[in-house]
C-alpha cells in the first residue's frame, strides 16, 4: 500500500508520516528531499523553492508519478509527504491504482493567525534548521497567511476531486490521530 500526505506547510503532513512509521513500521519518505535533489542536481527542471509550492508540484510531477507507480507496481508498502502533491495528480493516480494507494490532505484553512503567532514561534524554535525560527513577528504573520491561503485552495481542491481533507489547525493531535486511524483501517 502506497500511502500519500499532501497538504500546505506546517500542517502536519511530517508528524503524521513519523507517526505512521513508528506504529506501522512502514518507511516514509518527504518530497522536500526530492524537490532539492532536482534543484540542486537537474537545473533544466526549473524547480526552484520560492516558485511556490503548486508550481513545484506541476514541475515534479514528471517525476514523482513514475517514482510512484514503481512502487506500487513492485508492492512496496511506503508513505510519502508533501507539499509537492497537487489534488487533481493524486485523485487520477489514486483512481488508477485503487485499492494500492490512500491519500489525504492537511491543511490550515480555519486557523486564527493572530493567536498563533507565538505558537508558530515557539515551535519553529525548537526545530534546529526551520526557516521560522529566525523571523520576527510580522514575517511569521505573513508566513501563515500564505499558508492559510493555499490550505483553502487545497481543501477546495480536496472537495472538488473527492479526496480526504483534515484540517488541524484547531485539534492538531487528534487530527494526526485520525488520519493514522483512517490509514490502517482501526475504523471505516
Amino acid at each position: 500500500m502506497l500511502y500519500l500526505i499532501g497538504g500546505s506547510s506546517r500542517s502536519g503532513k511530517t508528524t503524521t508520516a513519523k507517526r505512521m512509521l513508528a506504529e506501522t513500521k512502514i518507511p516514509y519518505f518527504s518530497l522536500d528531499y526530492l524537490m532539492m535533489g532536482i534543484v540542486n542536481g537537474l537545473p533544466e527542471m526549473e524547480v526552484h523553492p520560492t516558485d511556490g509550492d503548486f508550481k513545484n508540484g506541476q514541475r515534479l510531477w514528471k517525476v514523482i508519478n513514475p517514482l510512484m507507480t514503481a512502487m506500487v507496481e513492485n508492492k512496496i508498502d511506503y508513505i510519502i509527504e508533501g507539499v509537492q502533491f497537487i489534488p487533481s495528480h493524486v485523485a487520477k493516480f489514486e483512481q488508477r491504482y485503487s485499492g494500492n494507494v490512500k491519500a489525504c490532505f492537511i491543511g490550515i484553512a480555519e486557523i486564527d493567525i493572530e493567536n498563533n503567532i507565538d505558537k508558530m514561534k515557539f515551535h519553529s524554535s525548537m526545530t534546529e534548521n526551520d526557516r521560522l525560527r529566525n523571523l520576527d513577528h510580522v514575517q511569521i504573520k505573513s508566513e501563515l497567511e500564505r499558508i492559510k491561503t493555499d490550505s483553502i485552495l487545497i481543501k477546495e481542491e480536496c472537495q472538488k476531486y473527492n479526496l480526504q481533507y483534515f484540517e488541524s489547525s484547531l485539534h492538531f493531535n487528534k487530527t494526526i490521530e485520525t488520519i493514522i486511524d483512517l490509514f490502517t483501517n482501526k475504523y471505516s
